[in-house]
């Protein structure tokens, strides 16, 4: 038995596997996005935490972090600056004291509203990035299939 990790015995290379392309695919399009929102003073992942508060129910932090995929902990240290900034405001569940409702204070609605359109823009240009990538690859197809003939 070897005592070589699994992706060397077998000559995968996890770095340039779906995942890691995935991953700094995500990376890029953050950095993108933060870029554009900078002048809100927000971060990609701020705006899709006031998005998910702007909601009719308050959610309680379980519930932002069932909706954004990420645990608990994380939901509470991504909330901490813009509870600083009384962007989100925290109360007591009126039914259940033991839980805190989350919702979106007046100037985070604000910022929210500001926001939003920035990243709209954002998808709808990495949209056309995806299309023409895709287009790339169907016309370097055909240029492949050419030579074969």
């Amino acid at each position: 038995m070897s005592d070589e990790p699994a992706s060397a015995s077998s000559g995968y290379d996890a770095s340039t596997g779906l995942t890691a392309s995935i991953l700094r695919a995500a990376r890029v399009l953050s950095r993108r996005a933060d870029a554009a929102l900078k002048h809100l003073d927000l971060n990609t992942g701020q705006l899709i935490l006031l998005s998910c508060l702007g909601v009719d129910a308050p959610p309680s932090i379980g519930e932002v972090a069932t909706a954004l995929g990420a645990d608990r902990t994380t939901v509470t240290a991504s909330l901490k600056p813009l509870l600083r900034r009384r962007l989100v405001a925290v109360l007591t569940d009126p039914e259940d004291a033991r839980l805190r409702r989350l919702f979106l204070t007046e100037e985070g609605y604000l910022l929210l509203s500001r926001g939003l359109p920035v990243i709209l823009d954002a998808d709808i240009s990495m949209a056309g990035v995806i299309q023409r990538h895709k287009q790339f690859q169907a016309d370097l197809a055909r240029l492949i299939r050419s030579f074969q003939v």
